[in-house]
């Protein structure tokens, strides 16, 4: 195995970087649900969809059906990224370049498809396809930051 060049160098450091930007994105929602929960439900919901659940409860509640439609995009948006955030963090991460410099990366993540049983799940993509995911992800979690943040604000959830 050889050292790798700058542009291999580079382009790790990047995926790198946005891998962590993905994780760190999906993380902060993730804990804002919780928090949601803990604060108002006293319970700590740990499954992602037992999050976006208890959430969905809270906002039938009278004084907050208000939110019932911004939130309820904002918990079915996050699954659209629970995908991605089980690759990013459980995945294999590979780099392939060629002689020109062009590059891809194989993204390997094996998934339980039962007892026993398992799918192992490929992606390639490039650094392009990852820098619009991450910022992608970041822009929704702008969206879902502001959105508890008025909550809290409002229902003066913080005091």
């Amino acid at each position: 195995m050889s050292e790798p060049n700058e542009l291999q160098k580079s382009l790790i450091e990047e995926a790198t970087y946005l891998r962590g930007k993905i994780l760190t994105s999906y993380a902060q929602v993730e804990f804002l649900l919780a928090d949601f929960s803990v604060k108002l439900d006293l319970r700590f919901p740990y499954r992602i969809s037992d999050r976006i659940r208890a959430a969905k409860r809270i906002c039938e509640r009278p004084g907050y059906e208000i939110y019932r439609d911004e939130l309820a995009q904002i918990c079915d948006n996050l699954l659209a990224y629970d995908e991605m955030r089980n690759l990013m963090a459980h995945g294999f991460l590979m780099l392939t370049t060629d002689k020109k410099g062009q590059h891809k990366f194989d993204m390997m993540l094996y998934q339980r498809e039962g007892e026993g049983k398992f799918n192992r799940l490929d992606v390639e993509t490039n650094i392009e396809r990852l820098r619009a995911s991450a910022d992608h992800i970041v822009e929704y979690v702008k969206r879902a930051v502001a959105l508890f943040s008025k909550i809290y604000s409002e229902k003066k959830l913080e005091q």
